[in-house]
């Protein structure tokens, strides 16, 4: 019977060459392991090809959020604006500190109140972080987490330091007391401490720092700020220092400080858990001073020196004097100790001689003088006014007001009552007087080619003064102002006598030139005699209380300023004077007398200004 052959391939897997071994079966473990090897590569692959994808450094990463503010996949500008915006709407809302027993009304307190300022920047810059290898990976997986960036808040502290002492105030009964020294005698006695019942001041700080939306008081035993026995261990320590004379040293030679002194010098400076034990440097150089001082020189300044007509620069100084807080502090630190050595510390100049010759003051450039009467209580303002005014400075480019530099003008600061314009009547005011200086200034300005910003002339005309070419001033009403606008500064010298004031402005002279033309008084305009009612006057009574003065006019005048021969300012000024009228009191309408009462007299007319103003042109010499 013949038997079916079967197939090689059926028998040992396919065909195999003569004298081949038969193939062996892979076992089951082979395949899982093949399989888990495939993953693990394509899984390999996976991660390079996310890897492999660049991250977007221009936006911040997906699933972040800033205060609960999402801002994933936001650029920085706009992260930053959804982050104003956010922290806008939380500064309106305010803080709610309540007690927990329920005590009392709550307070709220608006965080723009403890002038709270959110810290945009840093949020942004955590946000836009990127995240790392892994972080991309789950993130382009979508299985990373959201990261949460806190807004942070900074506070005014002094605002917070008001706030907690308030609420402390406010609830703390009684208030914990802390333990202290206090000095008697010879002896250092220690004051206990008291335990009080409130709020821990410390820790209600950080958390109002926080700005949460509500604060709850649990108020409760609170010890003494500062504890007996640190209050016990600062008294072993004062005891220490002056129980025995500290020498202070320099260069061989040495001055001691006696233990009355050094115990008049202890402070007790209380700075919770802390009692510092310190002594005051001005109470030590007061006693070893005199040892020192041919050691000690006092900064200097630089200055500048008018002598006649010129200007020369005194140079600043360095200076150098005992550096007291340092030898204070050494002595304090280490009482055992019975000798410091004297150190010293260099005191700058404010103003130093390389300043004072950038600002380039070598020569006058203007000069005015103005006459007044002796003896009367306006020259004691005038000669004020000048003490003040001499030695300022006007830097290139700035703007001076006379009566910024003035000040008001009280009897505490040296001034007096004198007459002064008021409504058209002459009265006494404190500071009259002062429109003098203010005249004298503004001409002085004038001729240094200046830029003439604000000044009013006076109501009237005065003879002693230039007709339109001068200003008058008051604390809160008419100003004088002036401003620099040369490349160099400008020196005020003022000085006033007994009968006329010279202000003289020193600088560079940059070429500078200036001319001026007056024109003849037109439009004149008589005085009158004005009648105010007073009651406190009899019927058909009349009182001169104003005599008539000069006719009112006006005046024009022109100021060209040149440097070299470029014309820098062409400037005309008009101004119109009222007339001096005569104020008399009348009494209240009645019964007139039948004869004039002897003794009253006419108020004085005048027709013209006391002396006409001269017409004509002028070119001055800048220094006068």
């Amino acid at each position: 019977m013949v038997q079916p052959v079967r197939s090689r391939r059926a028998t040992d897997g396919g065909a195999r060459r003569r004298g081949e071994p038969p193939r062996r079966r892979r076992p089951a473990a082979g395949r899982r392991l093949l399989a888990a090897a495939a993953g693990a590569l394509l899984a390999i692959v996976g991660v390079a090809a996310a890897l492999a994808i660049p991250a977007d450094d221009d936006r911040a990463p997906s699933r972040v959020e800033v205060d609960g503010v999402a801002v994933g996949g936001l650029t920085d500008d706009e992260v930053r604006r959804a982050l104003r915006h956010h922290a806008a709407e939380l500064i309106d809302v305010p803080i709610v500190i309540e007690r927990a027993d329920g005590r009392g009304e709550p307070l709220r307190v608006a965080r723009e109140g403890l002038g709270a300022r959110p810290l945009i920047g840093r949020a942004a810059r955590e946000a836009m972080a990127p995240r790392g290898y892994g972080g991309r990976l789950l993130s382009r997986l979508g299985l990373a987490p959201t990261r949460e960036v806190p807004l942070r808040w900074d506070v005014d502290g002094r605002r917070l330091d008001r706030l907690v002492e308030r609420i402390a105030r406010d609830t703390n009964d009684p208030a914990p007391v802390p333990a202290r020294l206090r000095l008697r005698g010879d002896d250092i006695a220690l004051l206990p401490g008291r335990e009080g019942h409130g709020v821990d001041v410390a820790a209600l700080r950080r958390e109002i720092a926080g700005l949460p939306e509500r604060v709850t008081l649990r108020p409760g035993p609170l010890a003494p700020p500062i504890s007996e026995e640190t209050a016990a261990a600062a008294r072993e320590r004062a005891l220490a220092i002056v129980a025995e004379p500290v020498e202070v040293t320099f260069q061989g030679r040495g001055v001691a400080i006696e233990p009355e002194v050094l115990r008049r010098a202890l402070r007790f400076r209380p700075r919770p858990p802390e009692l510092v034990v310190a002594l005051d440097p001005d109470v030590l150089y007061a006693d070893i001073a005199p040892a020192f001082s041919a050691r000690e020189r006092p900064a200097r300044d630089a200055a500048f020196r008018v002598s006649g007509t010129g200007v020369r620069l005194v140079p600043s100084r360095v200076g150098r004097r005992l550096d007291m807080p340092a030898i204070a502090r050494l002595i304090a630190a280490a009482p055992a100790s019975r000798q410091v050595r004297a150190r010293f510390e260099v005191s700058r100049p404010g103003f130093t001689t390389a300043e004072a010759r950038a600002l380039r003051i070598t020569e006058p450039v203007s000069e005015f003088t103005t006459s007044y009467p002796c003896c009367a209580p306006r020259v004691t303002n005038i000669r004020r006014a000048a003490e003040i005014l001499d030695g300022q400075i006007i830097p290139a480019g700035a703007t001076f007001s006379l009566n910024d530099a003035l000040g008001p003008r009280t009897e505490d600061r040296g001034f007096v009552a004198a007459p002064q314009i008021a409504a058209g009547r002459l009265e006494d005011a404190v500071g009259g007087g002062i429109s003098q200086v203010a005249t004298t200034l503004f001409n002085a300005a004038f001729f240094a080619g200046l830029d003439l910003v604000t000044h009013t002339p006076h109501e009237f005309y005065i003879s002693r003064y230039p007709a339109g070419r001068e200003a008058t001033v008051s604390y809160g009403g008419p100003e004088l102002v002036v401003r620099n606008d040369w490349p160099a500064a400008v020196l005020i010298s003022a000085q006033a006598g007994d009968t006329a004031i010279t202000i003289r402005f020193f600088s560079t002279m940059l070429d500078r030139r200036v001319e001026t033309e007056t024109s003849e008084p037109t439009d004149y305009v008589e005085p009158e005699v004005k009648e105010v009612v007073n009651p406190d006057l009899g019927p058909g009574d009349r009182e001169v209380v104003q005599s008539m003065g000069g006719a009112g006019f006006t005046v024009t005048y022109t100021r060209r300023v040149y440097q070299g021969d470029r014309l820098r300012r062409d400037e005309t000024f008009t101004w119109r004077y009222s007339p001096q009228h005569a104020f008399v009191e009348v009494g209240p309408p009645g019964q007139e007398p039948e004869e004039e009462e002897p003794g009253r007299t006419a108020p004085e007319r005048r027709t013209a200004p006391e002396t006409a103003p001269a017409p004509g042109r002028t070119t001055t010499a800048p220094a006068g």
